[in-house]
């Protein structure tokens, strides 16, 4: 029997979903740290998160996207993060890591998208710099 995932709003800047992390950080970017297997269920439950974020911002909305310890997506979760990917309220989609795992779902992800807001690098500070031009 699987467990129900909850997400758990921590602050007004950080929600947990399962074992993935969501935080606010300054200039609209929802910084997702994905750990492990990103099923149908957490993926909806990080849209959940993402519109609980974008309600308290004025204008659109980046994604810094930590796929280190990212796990395989299921095919309903790359088609939920395409939708947010082609979202008209999202800007730019930054995704790093420096796992072969991160690099297949990131060029997976990018692939299917319609959004050419959304780049793969290998750091976090690269990914930031990216998003901040």
């Amino acid at each position: 029997m699987s467990q129900e995932l909850k997400i758990k709003q921590i602050s007004a800047t950080e929600i947990w979903n399962g074992e993935n992390r969501s935080t606010l950080r300054d200039g609209n970017i929802i910084h997702v740290i994905a750990k492990g297997e990103q099923t149908l269920q957490s993926s909806l439950q990080q849209l959940e998160a993402n519109h609980i974020f974008s309600a308290s911002l004025t204008g659109k909305v980046s994604f810094l996207i930590d796929l280190n310890q990212a796990g395989k997506n299921s095919p309903e979760a790359r088609m939920i993060w395409k939708q947010t990917g082609e979202h008209e309220n999202t800007f730019k989609i930054a995704m790093y890591g420096l796992h072969p795992v991160a690099r297949v779902i990131a060029s997976f992800a990018i692939g299917i998208s319609k959004n050419p807001n959304q780049r793969f690098f290998k750091t976090e500070e690269e990914a930031l710099a990216w998003i901040k031009e």
